[in-house]
């Protein structure tokens, strides 16, 4: 008797846990796949802040050596300390209109697949305010950073006689602008000497 009752408790779990269902169940692997949510070949973040300091780097080193010569640049520790803060603030200004861009565009698809939600029109005009605000900055900072470039070209020239406007001259060396005005003043003042002597001469 208590092994007809170990058989029938046995083959009632047999039941409950179904261990005459098939491996496989028909149909399971016809369904479609899925759509990876992020791209394996899309631009990472890391890989767009690298991408976007390399712009700044190029930008800001061509600005530097269209206003000053290499070696002025190697030599000047300042220079070189604000080449790179501008560097970082220039390419975080164009990883975020990037940001901005982007953002944009992923709006704009959601809204042509047919969500057209009031609320929608609302974010893209802000994401559109946002990326105008962001260029308008881009603009000005590159603007300030020209004339700022430019103010270090011409103290170089009047302080430490280093910018590119310094040149010798028939024996004269000129070292900033008030050294320039002394020395053509001095040519002046030899050249009227030359010409009072020539006419005692004459007489």
């Amino acid at each position: 008797m208590k092994e007809d009752s170990k058989n029938k408790i046995r083959s009632s779990l047999d039941d409950l846990i179904g261990h005459d269902l098939p491996d496989e169940v028909p149909g399971l692997k016809d369904t479609p796949n899925l759509v990876p949510v992020k791209s394996p070949e899309r631009e990472t973040n890391n890989q767009a802040l690298v991408r976007a300091a390399t712009k700044a780097k190029g930008v800001m080193d061509n600005l530097l050596k269209f206003y000053l010569s290499e070696e002025i640049i190697e030599e000047q520790e300042y220079i070189k300390a604000k080449s790179e803060l501008d560097k970082y603030a220039l390419s975080m200004l164009i990883r975020q209109m990037e940001n901005s861009e982007h953002a944009i565009t992923l709006l704009m698809d959601t809204i042509n697949e047919g969500d057209v939600a009031p609320r929608m029109f609302e974010v893209l005009s802000d994401l559109q305010r946002t990326l105008l605000d962001i260029i308008k900055s881009q603009t000005m900072y590159m603007v300030a950073v020209e004339e700022n470039v430019k103010k270090i070209s011409r103290d170089l020239d009047v302080y430490h006689g280093k910018g590119p406007h310094n040149k010798v001259d028939s024996k004269v060396s000129s070292r900033g602008t008030k050294e320039l005005m002394k020395a053509l003043q001095d040519s002046i003042e030899d050249d009227e000497i030359t010409d009072i002597d020539s006419n005692e001469d004459e007489e």
